[in-house]
Formats: structure tokens, C-alpha cells, sequence
């Protein structure tokens, strides 16, 4: 795991080019592989809001283009576990084999068991929407381009609230 807090200066850069304003007073902890999203290289930056708690670990898994492997044990590209920073931006950097299309999941391990529970969260590409119901979108809904630049996106954290599974603040 390879963790790595920007400068002030990085972070409004970084931050400008997603179209997100910058919080002044946190740095923004970046995590992955940060010299591809640096060096631009075919990549994804994620920048990651809605945290319940800033306790436990996300995990993100990364899938290709074929639908068939979608959400299948094993089937999995890329893999990241990492901590939660206690404040401040969560970007997440994640370099792809290359152009194409991709998808991931997010979960949010909020008391950092290595099991998903009632408490914990999670997201979906796109933030494709989901229930308690239907756990699993469909990978049209989650699917997107990646180009031979750094493709950047965010991600709200959904959460179960009674029956629903909604963003948490």
C-alpha cells in the first residue's frame, strides 16, 4: 500500500481537475499507484466522499470490459485494501493495462473485520444504484471508457439505513 499526502498546492490541482473544491485545511491523501495518475498514464482517479466513519479499510476491486467477469470471485484485475485517513479528501489511483473499459466496486470495512457487515458501505462506478434487494447492479450500469490519460470520477459511499441503502450525511 502505498500512501502519499499531497501538498497544499497538489491538492487544489488535483482537486481543480476533478471539479471539486479543494477543503483548505486537509490535505488530500492519495492512494494506489500515484505516479501513474501523476505521470497521466492510462489510470483512474477516484476521489471518494460520504464516509459514516473514518475507521476500518476500503477495499476496491477493478474489472475489464468483459461483462461475464463482472462481481466473479477471482475474476478481479486490480485489487486495493488501504486505511481510512482520519480527515480530509480520499483520492484512490488506480493504473489499468491500457485503454478500455473498466468497472470497480468499492466497500467500505468500517470496523475492519475482513467481513462485510450491516455497518459497512460501499459503491458502485458510475454510482450505479443498488438495494438490500438487488445487491449487485448490472454492468451496463457500471461500466465506463478509460483513454490513454488519467480518467477521474467520484464516488459516494451508500450506507444501510433501516431498509434502504442510502448516502449517509
Amino acid at each position: 500500500m502505498v500512501k502519499w499526502i499531497a501538498s497544499m498546492s497538489s491538492a487544489a490541482l488535483v482537486a481543480g481537475s476533478l471539479a471539486i473544491a479543494p477543503r483548505p485545511a486537509h490535505a488530500v491523501t492519495v492512494i494506489g499507484d500515484v505516479g501513474a495518475c501523476d505521470r497521466g498514464e492510462s489510470s483512474i482517479l477516484i476521489r471518494v466522499h460520504g464516509f459514516k466513519s473514518r475507521t476500518g479499510e476500503l477495499r476496491l476491486s477493478l474489472y475489464d470490459g468483459n461483462p461475464s467477469n463482472w462481481l466473479v470471485g477471482g475474476r478481479k484485475i486490480h485489487k486495493l485494501h488501504m486505511d481510512i485517513p482520519r480527515s480530509g479528501p480520499v483520492d484512490i489511483c488506480v493504473k489499468t493495462p491500457g485503454p478500455g473499459t473498466y468497472a470497480f466496486g468499492i466497500q467500505h470495512d468500517v470496523d475492519g473485520d475482513g467481513e462485510i457487515g450491516r455497518r459497512d458501505g460501499g459503491a458502485y462506478s458510475n454510482n450505479a444504484k443498488f438495494t438490500i434487494f438487488d445487491r449487485e447492479p448490472a454492468f451496463r450500469k457500471v461500466k465506463f471508457e478509460v483513454g490513454s490519460g488519467t480518467k477521474r470520477m467520484g464516488i459516494r459511499l451508500l450506507y444501510l439505513k433501516g431498509l434502504s441503502i442510502v448516502p449517509w450525511n
